[in-house]
């Protein structure tokens, strides 16, 4: 068992990281002041290859694997540790992988090279005000009229309708419907691509009302509202009423990847705790000298190694699916891991962040010193993006204990 990256995985994390050091680690803090993710950045990932990396070479991408998507992400992470950049590249590494494993020819080679190009972007609308959890339980109806589908309803804490926006092409969601009897649950789920701005065209019957986020700004997420908005059935991702399976498998490959960007948002806020507690002096010595800082520093950084090892074998488990097709994997092992790396990560990035939040005191309250940024863009994966804990721990407790017991 070999622990050490590949030669090839060095030069790519190599690459990325002399990216972030330019483009991403002078700006991150701007963006989560002003909220706004510059389009020119998302160009400039798309040309590095970074944005829209799991999109094959057939559509303009660098067909690349999740674990060197979650060398990216970490690396977006420690370099922009609000999150709002690195969350935007795990989304276009997750979801358009989905659209491009189970959507029409016709959709991939129109949507696909766009956000290989950093023209577009693809956002996920699943969640509705009732519940976001259940996801069996969506209201949003879509009804068919020929080879259209007229979508009516609302979702809410959609993701990305102002970077879309602001995009030359556009983009849409990846966006999960009812289309048959609520009664049957999952059994009448179906998803599809909505475009909200296609080809630098607006769709006027696609709505958005912005939440004001806390943090992890630049990332925007809105109540959408669809007006009979019109899809044509091209768009459809899967099969009819087939959509609740396909709508799983994007959700746990994103997890995986939520892993990674925690991961690198912890790195970056223990790293900012050492090198305090080195020359921060109380009475005459460092605060590092003091057991109760230092033995606690141990504990982190044990947990920090734990941690990153989980989220690395997460992708690996779904490059051994998606890619390699071991047959002695399965989606419920990508589904397991990827719960696992969340719920491992993410509020090990929080513990993280209280601790050397502590340990620099009151000045880390203040927006002066940007600790509270990578706090709460870690923060907002504990809360529920992309699942709750509990779900996460639902996922793991059935997949190791059993469905019929749990």
């Amino acid at each position: 068992m070999d622990f050490s990256e590949s030669p090839e995985h060095r030069i790519f994390r190599e690459s990325v990281r002399e990216f972030c050091k330019r483009h991403v680690e002078p700006i991150w803090i701007d963006v989560d002041e002003r909220g706004v993710i510059p389009t020119d950045l998302i160009e400039r990932m798309a040309q590095a290859g970074i944005y829209g990396l799991t999109i094959s070479e057939e559509y303009g991408g660098q067909g690349g694997t999740f674990t060197e998507a979650a060398i990216a992400g970490e690396e977006l992470a420690y370099h922009g540790p609000a999150l709002s950049i690195a969350v935007l590249f795990l989304i276009q590494a997750s979801w358009p992988y989905v659209l491009q494993l189970y959507g029409t020819e016709e959709a991939k080679a129109e949507v696909l090279p766009e956000i290989a190009k950093g023209r577009a972007a693809m956002g996920i609308s699943s969640t509705e005000a009732h519940g976001g959890s259940d996801v069996s339980d969506v209201r949003l109806r879509a009804v068919r009229e020929g080879d259209e589908w007229v979508i009516s309803g609302e979702k809410t804490m959609t993701s990305l309708p102002t970077v879309i926006e602001s995009l030359r092409w556009g983009g849409g969601w990846f966006t999960i419907a009812r289309t048959g009897d609520p009664a049957l649950k999952h059994r009448t789920i179906t998803d599809f691509f909505v475009p909200m701005k296609r080809n630098g065209v607006r769709d006027p019957t696609v709505s958005y009302r912005p939440w004001t986020e806390i943090a992890r700004r630049g990332l925007d997420t809105s109540v959408i509202t669809f007006n009979g908005t019109r899809v044509k059935d091209h768009y459809r991702i899967g099969e009819v009423n087939g959509g609740f399976k396909i709508a799983m498998e994007g959700f746990n490959l994103a997890r995986s990847m939520i892993g990674a960007v925690t991961i690198g948002c912890a790195r970056w806020l223990l790293d900012q705790g050492l090198e305090w507690i080195r020359k921060r002096e109380v009475f005459g010595r460092p605060i590092a000298s003091y057991q109760s800082i230092s033995f606690r520093f141990a504990e982190l950084a044990k947990e920090l190694e734990a941690a990153r090892l989980l989220c690395y074998k997460a992708a690996w488990v779904a490059d051994r699916y998606y890619f390699h097709k071991d047959p002695n994997f399965t989606l419920s092992d990508v589904a397991l891991y990827g719960a696992m790396a969340k719920l491992k990560c993410a509020p090990l990035a929080v513990e993280i962040g209280m601790e050397v939040t502590k340990w620099f005191g009151g000045a880390a309250y203040f927006k002066e010193l940007p600790i509270m940024r990578a706090w709460l863009g870690a923060f907002s994966y504990v809360v529920g993006a992309e699942g709750t804990e509990n779900i996460m721990k639902l996922i793991v407790a059935r997949t190791l204990i059993g469905r019929d017991l749990v």
